[in-house]
Parts: C-alpha cells; structure tokens; sequence
C-alpha cells in the first residue's frame, strides 16, 4: 500500500476549474434530478459515475481480516453504527487495489453480490471510499443491506474547506475533533483554523507569553484559552488520519487589539513587524511545512501607511521557511503567488493569482432555510475569471457565546457543512440565476425538481446522521404562498379584509405573486435580492395561504420575521409584550390575530439602528428568544379543513433583514394551497356527476386517477353495481375532498389507487401515505362493513419522453407501496399490481402502455384478471 501524505501545495497545483454564470442565463446543472430520485441511496456528495444494478447485497458479518490497517479502524466504526459484525475471516469480502492511473482522492467503489471492491491511487481515495460506503448501507425490511452498484468517483476541486473562527469565541480541541470528524465524512479536506483575533491571541508563543494571558484578552472572551504548540500538533495529525489539512491563520495587521495591547506596539510598525516575524519563525520552528504546509496572513479590513513593505516582509518570512501563503481578497495587495480568499466580489480582479471562494458563504450570516438555497444555487468561484482551486465555508461567531455549543446552535452550520460539500465535490450547478439566492425557483421549474431532490437527501443525513445535534433545517417542499406589496405603513390592512385577485393602490396595480419556501425574503440585508427588492423603509408586504388540515389539531410551529445576522448585533430587537416583531409584523390564523409569545426581555434594541454593533452589544451573548429556531415553538389550533394564513411584513429600516418564517415542525395531514377548495374543472364536473347519480345496492367502487377513470370497470366484469369513481388527474387530497360521495351508499368494496399525481406535483411519499392513512379511516368510520382494496401504484415508464415528472419518480413509487403494503390490516387488503406490469429494467413494461403512464387496452385486460379473484 502505497503512504499517502497529505500535502496540500501538492494538490492546490494539481488541478483547477474555473467555473462563472450569468443571472440572466437559465439554470442549468451537470446531474439531472432524475438521477438524483432514482439513485437507490441518498448520497453527500452524489458520485460523478454511477451504475446501480436493481439489486442488493445482504450484510451480515464484513471480512476484515484482509483491510489494509490505515483503514480498518474506519471500516469498523461504520459497521458498527449500523450494528453489523466485522470479522477476520469471515462474512463479505471488502478486497483494496491500488491503481496508480486513478488520480488524486479519486476512488472506485464496486459492490456485487460476492464482495465490496475498493480502488484508488491514494490514501485519501481509499478513505472517501468508505465514507461512501457508509452512506451506501441502509435497513430493509429488517435487513442491512447494500444497493448493488458500480461507482467512479472524484472532486471538482481540490480545496473543499470549513473555517471557525476562534479568535473570538474559544472552542475545545474536543469540538474542533468532532467538526473534524463531521468533514471527513462527507469528504472535505481543509480546515481553516482562524486563531487571532481582536479579542484574544490563541497561539502558544514561548517568546511572548503576554499574547496569551487572561489581562491581554477581552473580558468575557474566554481570556486566557489558547492552543500550546502540543495542542496544534495533536489537532494536525488527528485532521490528518482524516486526510484533512489545517491551514492555521495569524490575522495581520488588522484585526489586532489583543496583540496591541499586549506588546504596546501595532503590527504595521517596525517594533511590530519584527515581534511577527519572530512569532512566524517560532510557529515553523515548532509546526514543520509537511504538517503546515500553507499558512494564512489575513490582511483585511485595514488601512496601514505602509501595506506594501508589511505583506511583502511577511510573506518572505513565510516562504523562507517553505510555505505557502493565504490572504483575504480584498485585502493588502500581495504577489501572484500569494492564494486569494475571496469574501467580496467589489474588488474581484482578473489576475494570474489561485483564487479559494468564500464570497456570499458566511454562515454566521445566513437564515437557516435561504443559506441552504444560496449556498446551492451559486456556482462556486461565481463571478470570478481566476483559477479557482475550491472553496471555503466560513463560520464566524462574532458575537460573545455563552457556550462553546451555542456557536453550532445559533448557526444552520451543519445543513451548510454539508451542501457545501456536495457544491465542492460536485460543482453540479453550471449557471442559475441570481435571484434563486434568496428566493426558491417558481413552482414547475426545473431548478426546483433539482432543489427538491437535494433536499430530500439533506433530510435524510440530518434524520440518520445528525439525529441529536442542531441541525435548523426543514422540508420545503410544497409550501406555496402568495405575496403582494408594496403599501405604505398600514395602508394595507384595509384592503386586504376583502381578498381579490390585485388593488389599485397609488395609481397602481398591486397583483399577488407566487412564493415558495419556510422563509419569503422581502429584501435582504446585503441585496441580493427577494420579493420586492426595491422595498423601501415604511413600507409592507403581505403574504398569505391556506393549509389542509386533515381533523382538528394543534400545530407546533416556528415563526420568525426579521433574522438577526449572528456576526453583528444591530437589527431592530426583541418586540414589546403582545407584539410579533420589533417592525411591526403580525400574522392572522383563519381572521384572528395569533397571540405572540412571551418575550422574557421584551422591548430590547440595540444600541445601533445600522452599521456595525457597539462593543456593549457585541458582548452580549444571543438570547434562544431573539433567533425563531432556538425559541419554543408556538402552538397554533388549525381546524379540519382549510385555514387561512395572513401575513403582514412591514420594514422599519434599510438594514433590516426584511422576511417572515413559517415552519410546521409536523407537516402530518397538512397541505399548503394557494387555492383552497379548488381543483380543476374536471375535477368539478365529475364530482358533482358523480353526486347526482343514484346509489345502488352493494355498490363495488373503483376510486382514482386518470388510470382508473380510464377503465371500463362495468364492462370488462360485467356488473351494474361495479362503478368507476376515476378523476384524472387526482391526488389524495382531492379524493378526501370528495369522499363523502362514496360512502354514502355503504359500499360493500372500495378498491384504491391514487398518489402517481401527488409524486409529481412535488408531495413526498411520507405525505402520501399520511393522506391514504386519513381515507382508509374515513371510509372505515363512514361505512364499517366496507372492503377496501389497497392497490399498489403501476410503474412508470420514461422510454416516450411524456410525463416526465411521473415518470421520473421510480424510486419513489417503489417507498409507497412498499408503505401501502404496511398500511393494509384488517378489512384492508393490499394488491401487489406492481409486479404483474413491471420490466426487467424496473419500469412500465411497454406492452401495457403507449406513453409510459396511462394504461392500453392490453393493461386494463390484465389488471382485470389480476383482481378479479376479489370481486
């Protein structure tokens, strides 16, 4: 087995990509949202290459015995958190290959029946192979079992980084380990240790131990905590087990208070520039270039008499000593052979320097539902012409924390670690347009079929993976509003007692538009877009849906407006008693106000309406109240049936971050809806047809969609009281809205397909089976004698081109019915039809069907002699 070192200078020269797009260029992304639903496995970052081979290898007991020893350790700790035995000598082979020809942190992964293959060139290879693997094992039926599969894999780019900062905020070695440990498993390789900042110097130094002592720090900043030089090397080599590289920074010449105050002198100055040098030379001495073999310089936010001669005498004392240097972009202009880390895009120049994205990322800075969108949508390297070699997310808790913890809490930093490293690794996205950054793309697109499927699988890592850390993250999938604006102050209220479709206010039309997502960005503190950009301070915005309520329940739900950015303590504060937001903002369940919660600090503003906070601000730690995900849920009473949701958005300043969250944590027998009580005409006409027809004895009712609506039921059994309750183009909820209807006559039978249409309207196969859950009750407690027959939903077929959103759900009608089959007890009898019309390659067999959807005369035969047996 060849040794790996992980040297990044090696792999910053190794390969690149220069990646731009244009907001004024449609969406377009490397892998397809179909690959991504069909995939048999939810994997972070999604492979290069794939082949799944339809079938699964059962694990019970993994050979070991054989595992090089770099990674047997790595191997049995995932076989054991999935409970499954390791065993020298017995159980399925896991067989390692060395290959040369596979490129740097390149692997092959090949799962058969007869053993698990691994191939790489690397070190680093080998290892992301098996974090491949963990996410590869799954429980079925019972069963841990791996998806047959032959995979080729490697990074878009060889920086995929995550910095903390603290500089600020101390944090344990034993939380940096277990950030460390999160990255490695979704295989990103550089961490970026942010270790000086204005509140406190956490460098051993052995030549000026004033740097670190307690008096020299901010009161409050954890004063007196730094890392000895045992320390750094003990997080080194931990990182590099993990084949992750720490690229430590000393921020320079800004950013400096803890270092004026303990040597009396500023950086810039000569006294200064000689105490860094000697600070650089003994941090080489004790940290060697093959374990640190880039350093970071910072240089930002600073304005020195003599910017030239400092960077260039510092970078020289850097690359005396066999190191690569890293600055902030903008920052002190330096050579071309200086990497720039790029955190504003005003002064992005095209230049011959490497370039490390870390623009528009800032955690720290993000709402936890747009953060993940932004982070998605923008192109790594986006708008830059360099040679991007990766990129950097960057969590920065400026503000004093109670506790170490709270840094992970008050930030959505692990739903971002991990989109950033499916960005990194992937670079899926091409180009998308700009406005996607801060709101989702429109209801159809496909920009958000591709968002969706993301999304899912980030939910899926959250509920496997994450289960017992913060991870303020939720499913917004199907969550429609509509919104309208811009009225002065409270004008609006007066129009909006009577809904219409627009108003004419201020000789002008004001028409709603639609929205999609947990949160609607007015307009965004930085700019970059939202619903009404061009939003002025005293004016408001409304937004407005109804929700589906299965019964009568109470709903815990969070609810936020404006979203204090964490690395600065200027926003409009905590609202008074009895008030929903500092600005102004309430909200209205079915006309009547919601009550606000009890706010234990109410009326706190900060001291600053814009700009940055005072120091008094900035040391006062962020209270679970001021941030919607950290407070208590509220608890809101929907009635069964539909309930409106009104939303007043109103902005008091223009630094405000200008949006509204609402977020059911239990989406159970819920349904969002734009246009309550509506469905389509057709809908409408064989409904109340249906209604006007008598009743007969016994009645045998077949309830659908358009696959059933097509059937000529009566006929092909030769039965009067067998009827056809087929809408096309049905979901479950509307077969809730009109079930009434059949169970009027007391059945004596009910045979049930529908949920083809939910799939392709956006819902999840959870919320499919939630609503079939609600029918078969209905039906049950309306008609008690009534039989009903739960059939499976019929493949799909993508061979004609048509339906593509139907015919892209595979996988996922596969999870319902194996869902349905669970649901069927009692008087509910399950019918496999699935199997009866699918091919060797897992979709409609095409003699059943002439468009991969709908049914032929040869299909409607066959599904007749299928159930025949129970009529």
């Amino acid at each position: 087995m060849k040794k790996y070192i992980l040297l990044l200078s090696s792999i910053l020269f190794s390969s690149s990509i220069v990646l731009r797009a244009q907001h004024t260029k449609p969406f377009e992304s490397i892998i397809a949202e179909a690959v991504l639903n069909s995939a048999p496995a939810k994997l972070i970052p999604f492979p290069k290459k794939v082949d799944w081979g339809n079938d699964f290898l059962e694990i019970r007991k993994v050979k070991t015995g054989d595992v090089p020893s770099p990674f047997k350790e790595e191997l049995k700790r995932i076989l054991t958190f999935y409970s499954v035995d390791s065993d020298q000598g017995n159980g399925i082979p896991v067989i390692f290959t060395e290959n040369d020809k596979i490129t740097e942190e390149a692997y092959h992964l090949r799962i058969s029946k007869e053993a698990i293959k691994v191939e790489s060139g690397s070190e680093a290879g080998f290892f992301y192979a098996l974090q491949t693997l963990r996410q590869l094992i799954q429980t079925k039926n019972g069963n841990i079992t791996l998806p047959v599969c032959n995979i080729e894999d490697a990074p878009a780019f060889p920086v995929r980084g995550y910095m903390i900062d603290v500089g600020r905020n101390f944090q344990s070695l034993a939380t940096l380990k277990k950030q460390l440990d999160i990255m490695a498993m979704y295989k990103m390789n550089i961490f970026h240790w942010h270790l000086t900042d204005r509140p406190a110097w956490r460098i051993e130094s052995k030549k000026y131990p004033e740097l670190t002592a307690a008096e020299n720090h901010r009161p409050g900043r954890d004063p007196g905590m730094f890392y000895s030089y045992q320390d750094i090397r003990e997080l080194i080599a931990y990182a590099q087990k993990r084949h992750i590289s720490i690229i430590p920074e000393i921020d320079m010449p800004g950013h400096s208070d803890s270092f004026v105050k303990s040597t009396g002198v500023r950086m810039e100055s000569q006294k200064g520039m000689e105490i860094l040098e000697n600070v650089l030379n003994e941090f080489f001495q004790e940290i060697p270039a093959k374990d640190c073999p880039i350093i970071h310089l910072g240089s930002d936010e600073v304005r020195i008499s003599n910017p030239d001669e400092f960077i260039s005498r510092m970078v020289r004392v850097c690359e005396n000593n066999g190191r690569k240097v890293m600055i902030w972009n903008p920052g002190l202009k330096a050579n071309n052979n200086v990497i720039r880390q790029t955190w504003q895009t005003q002064h992005v120049e095209k230049a011959a320097f490497q370039e490390i994205d870390s623009w528009n990322n800032y955690i720290n800075n993000g709402e936890p539902m747009t953060q993940i969108q932004r982070l998605f949508f923008k192109p790594i390297g986006y708008p830059s012409e360099n040679e991007v070699i990766g990129g950097i997310l960057c969590l920065w808790p400026d503000v004093n924390l109670d506790n170490e913890v709270d840094a992970f809490r008050q930030n959505p930093v692990y739903p971002s670690l991990l989109t950033y490293a499916w960005k990194t690794w992937t670079a899926d996205i091409v180009q998308a347009p700009e406005e996607y950054y801060m709101t989702l793309p429109p209801k159809g697109s496909a920009a958000l079929s591709y968002f969706t499927a993301f999304e899912e699988i980030l939910l899926h890592h959250k509920n496997v993976f994450f289960k017992n850390e913060p991870f303020p993250y939720f499913s917004q999938n199907g969550k429609v509003w509509k919104v309208i604006g811009l009225f002065k102050g409270d004008e609006g209220d007066a129009f909006l007692k009577k809904m219409a479709h627009s108003y004419h206010y201020q000789s002008k039309e004001l028409s709603w538009k639609n929205a999609i997502g947990n949160t609607l960005v007015i307009k965004d503190r930085f700019h970059l877009g939202g619903h009404f950009p061009e939003g002025k301070k005293g004016e408001t915005a409304y937004a407005l849906t109804y929700i589906h309520s299965d019964k009568d329940r109470i709903v815990k739900t969070l609810v936020g407006f404006e979203t204090p950015l964490r690395a600065n303590r200027t926003y409009t504060g905590i609202p008074d008693q009895g008030k929903w937001d500092a600005n102004g903002g309430t909200l209205w369940i079915n006309d009547e106000p919601l009550p606000a919660p009890k706010w234990q600090n109410p009326g706190w503003r900060p001291s600053k309406s814009n700009g940055w906070g005072s120091p008094e601000d900035q040391e006062t730690p962020w209270a679970d109240e001021e941030l919607y995900w950290t407070r208590n849920p509220v608890e809101i009473a929907l009635k069964k049936g539909w309930n409106k949701v009104l939303v007043k958005i109103p902005s008091s300043t223009d630094y405000q971050n200008w949006m509204f969250s609402f977020i059911p944590l239990n989406m159970q027998g819920l349904t969002f809806s734009i246009t309550p009580y509506q469905h389509s005409a057709y809908y409408y006409q064989r409904k109340t047809h249906f209604e006007a027809l008598a009743n007969d004895k016994d009645e045998i009712i077949f309830i659908g969609d358009s696959i059933t609506d097509g059937g000529e039921w009566s006929e092909m059994f030769g039965k009067k009281n067998v009827k056809n309750r087929g809408i096309s183009g049905d979901v479950t909820q509307g077969v809730l809205d009109r079930l009434e209807e059949v169970t009027e006559s007391m059945p004596k039978k009910v045979f049930l397909m529908i949920g083809v249409n939910d799939l392709a309207r956006g819902a999840s196969p959870e919320q499919i089976i939630e609503n079939t859950r609600n029918i078969l009750e209905n039906i049950q407690k309306a008609s008690p004698e009534t039989q009903i027959f739960l059939q499976s939903l019929l493949p799909v077929n993508d061979f004609f081109g048509k339906f593509n959103e139907h015919t892209s759900k595979k996988e996922a009608i596969k999870e319902v019915n194996l869902s349905l089959q669970k649901l069927a007890s009692g008087k509910v009898v399950f019918i496999n039809l699935y199997e009866n019309f699918v091919d060797k390659a897992g979709k409609l067999n095409l003699a059943y069907s002439n468009d991969g959807l709908h049914l032929n005369g040869e299909g409607y035969q066959l599904w007749a002699a299928l159930i025949k047996k129970y009529l």
